[in-house]
């Protein structure tokens, strides 16, 4: 059998000294995640659950925010819409979307009914001054909004106009 000179005998040292660390730094890694654990799962334990109560009324209180709606200008004139918009949206509205309506023709404002809630485009109605029997139900299910104002040429005898005019 050959004999290991000092030099071999040097290097099993260190490399065994570098194996003993990296053993005792995984150990304590792993010690470290156990603990983690352990300490994780205790805690979770004294922990009462959470209450979920509904907080919409009492954060917006905005009731009207359950309606979304968009709100389509038929009149050709610049601005319409957005003056509808932001005036629905002070009175707590969710308008969604707004642009031109297909037609710029249109002679009266109405309220389409998409999701068949006359009820809530009632409200609706009411707070632009339009006629109830403005109110048109045209459900459809395709669409996520629940009305669509359309503006029409009598848009300047309706409340939002009227309140521009006299601001």
């Amino acid at each position: 059998m050959a004999k290991t000179g000092p030099k071999d005998s040097s290097k099993k040292k260190i490399t065994n000294a570098v194996l003993n660390f990296s053993i005792l730094a995984l150990l304590l890694v792993c010690g470290y995640l156990v603990f983690s654990i352990v300490s994780k799962s205790v805690s979770s334990k004294n922990k009462k659950p959470v209450e979920i109560t509904d907080t919409t009324n009492k954060i917006t209180n905005q009731p009207n925010l359950t309606m979304q709606l968009d709100v389509r200008n038929g009149t050709g004139e610049d601005g319409v819409a957005k003056l509808f918009t932001d005036f629905l949206r002070e009175k707590g509205f969710d308008v969604v979307e707004m642009g031109n309506f297909n037609t710029e023709d249109q002679e009266k404002s109405l309220i389409l009914d998409r999701k068949g809630n006359k009820q809530n485009c009632k409200k609706i109605a009411t707070a632009l001054g339009i006629s109830d029997k403005n109110v048109i139900q045209q459900i459809n299910k395709e669409l996520l909004i629940d009305a669509t104002v359309v503006i029409g040429k009598d848009y300047k005898e309706l409340t939002p106009f009227l309140k521009k005019k006299t601001n």
